[in-house]
């Protein structure tokens, strides 16, 4: 009897642990299922390179998808970059139901380059609630160019040259202006160590693809302005070979490098009288329609070789841009105070004649009053 009660008790034992036991798993089942339940956000990133080279634009892809239905739009916050600087706040939005792609474009600016975690915020259409997640950025390979003297430290998938011009700057150096095309390129950094001076006078960015025009002053002796940059399909070295012509007419329709001067003014009005003269002789004479003519238009021509030319007087410190533009490159400041002809005149810019024979425009703003 006595191992009868033994057994017996050895049984309900069991029987209580199993049953406990299960209590325990239909719990972690069910915490396991809420869960699940609750992550409603996820993201990776999407084909990141797996090296990259100082200077480089690269994108920044963000593979996202949301299973709350009721979302309005996703924000992101970076932390923890190394080596990288965010080119535009603006992002590409694409979607690929049921997945958000975001890209973001990023320069390589250092020796050493981690990717930022990442936190995408969803905000829902009641603004009740904001889901968040966020993934770990990590490091990637960055190699360091070794290019020769001509690189122009710019690094492209392409690069064209749209126009170029080249004047004469003063009696040593020509000064050549061109305009060109990239695509995912760091035009920012544009640079020649052929050049004097240089300056970009307008960039614009519509990514992947950017703009601009650039200038340098370089020696008379150069033929032809080469330079490489680095083709990011290839990785070669690409050659660019601009021919140095100098010309006379004007580089864009806003500036003129070297304007004719009118120097045989006084000689062109005395001609210019002499057949008026000659014209008002033969009509007073004859009466003829056709001698009154030869009278009256080389008066024109005197009058308008009359006007008097308009000088300005240019205040010390002022800036000399190369183009009329707002945010032009500015290559020289008028070191005193002093008088010059004013050569023309465009949307707040007076282009002048500096005493060195350097041409340019200033601000209108830095004109004397008196």
């Amino acid at each position: 009897m006595h191992f009868f009660f033994i057994v017996l008790f050895s049984f309900l034992l069991g029987i209580s642990d199993a049953l406990a036991h299960e209590g325990h798993n239909e719990s972690f089942s069910l915490q396991t299922s809420e869960q699940i339940q609750e992550k409603q956000l996820y993201q990776s990133f999407y084909k990141l390179p797996e090296k990259l080279f100082k200077g480089q634009v690269f994108t920044l892809t963000i593979k996202a998808l949301s299973t709350n239905a009721d979302y309005e739009s996703l924000s992101y916050d970076f932390s923890n970059a190394e080596g990288i600087t965010l080119v535009s706040e603006e992002k590409e939005h694409t979607l690929v139901s049921p997945y958000f792609y975001d890209t973001f474009y990023f320069q390589v600016t250092g020796n050493r380059v981690r990717v930022p975690d990442v936190t995408t915020s969803v905000i829902l259409k009641n603004h009740s609630e904001t889901l968040s997640e966020t993934i770990r950025g990590h490091r990637i390979e960055t190699i360091r160019l070794n290019p020769e003297d001509d690189f122009c430290q710019v690094l492209a998938d392409e690069f064209k040259v749209l126009e170029y011009k080249t004047k004469q700057y003063d009696n040593q150096h020509n000064i050549v202006v061109f305009s060109a095309e990239a695509k995912m390129a760091n035009l920012n950094n544009f640079s020649l160590h052929t050049a004097s001076k240089e300056g970009i006078d307008e960039h614009a960015e519509n990514l992947p693809y950017s703009n601009f025009t650039y200038y340098a002053v370089v020696s008379k002796q150069l033929n032809e302005l080469k330079f490489v940059y680095f083709d990011l399909n290839t990785h070669r070295f690409q050659d660019v070979i601009i021919p140095i012509i100098v010309s006379n007419d004007k580089v864009t329709t806003q500036t003129d490098l070297a304007p004719t001067q009118n120097t045989h003014t006084l000689q062109k009005t005395m001609v210019a009288a002499a057949l008026s003269a000659v014209g008002l002789a033969l009509f007073i004479h004859r009466r003829k329609k056709l001698y009154f003519l030869i009278f009256i238009i080389p008066l024109f021509f005197v009058a308008r070789l009359s006007i008097p030319t308009e000088y300005v007087c240019i205040s010390e410190g002022s800036n000399l841009h190369l183009l009329p533009l707002q945010n032009g490159t500015i290559f020289e400041q008028v070191s005193k105070r002093f008088t010059t002809e004013s050569l023309g005149e465009t949307e707040g810019f007076t282009k002048i004649r500096m005493q060195n024979n350097q041409i340019g425009w200033v601000k209108n703003e830095n004109i004397c009053s008196n």
